[in-house]
């Protein structure tokens, strides 16, 4: 009985001994799966940074190329506007070569193409007139800068323009200059930074 308990005390003693001795045995254990899992991540984060760093690369060199387009266009924009003036200024000078006291007629008629050569140039261009006299005053379209009292028209009618007004599309490029009619008010001149409205708030 006592010989049985001293062999199984020596086997114990035997494992302990080899666990003590053999310290590989550590590294034969399974890894840490969490360990393992941050190496994925950061295997991940550093594949998306390189991507990262690859798009914003092609980003600058596409913003780059398009400023250069941009700049260029610009610098340009103005060229087919110019040949168009360039061609009316020629019909200018051919009619200013023209005898104006000995054919008044053929001056006429020159300076009357020339109009119609740059009223198709800004018709191209989207430029159209504003429509003002016999037209309600309206401040977005016209500038008063006169208003007289006529009481045989309606009031706030645009009685005279003293220069005409253009739209370049669906915006005011210029607005009419006109005299507006008032009834209950003398004629009186008004300074060119006023318009209507000014005159109805004051009243």
């Amino acid at each position: 009985m006592k010989d049985n308990n001293e062999k199984d005390h020596e086997i114990e003693l035997d494992l302990s001994d080899d666990d003590l001795e053999n310290n590989d045995t550590i590294e034969l254990s399974p890894e840490d799966p969490l360990l393992s899992q941050i190496d994925e991540e950061c295997e991940k984060s550093s594949d998306l940074l390189d991507r990262l760093q690859r798009l914003q690369a092609e980003f600058d060199n596409y913003r780059k190329r398009m400023d250069a387009r941009f700049s260029e266009a610009a610098k340009f924009a103005s060229e087919e506007i110019l040949l168009k003036v360039l061609g009316i200024y020629d019909n200018i000078l051919r009619a200013l070569e023209l005898d104006f006291a000995n054919d008044p007629h053929a001056a006429r008629t020159g300076i009357s193409a020339i109009e119609q050569q740059i009223s198709k140039v800004l018709s191209m261009e989207g430029v159209r007139p504003i429509d003002s006299i016999g037209k309600e005053f309206d401040p977005y379209y016209q500038h008063a800068v006169q208003r007289m009292n006529d009481p045989e028209k309606p009031d706030g009618i645009i009685l005279k323009e003293y220069q005409r007004g253009y739209m370049l599309k669906e915006k005011v490029l210029r607005p009419a200059v006109v005299c507006v009619n008032r009834h209950d008010v003398p004629a009186v001149k008004i300074s060119a930074e006023e318009n209507l409205d000014d005159e109805k708030s004051g009243e």
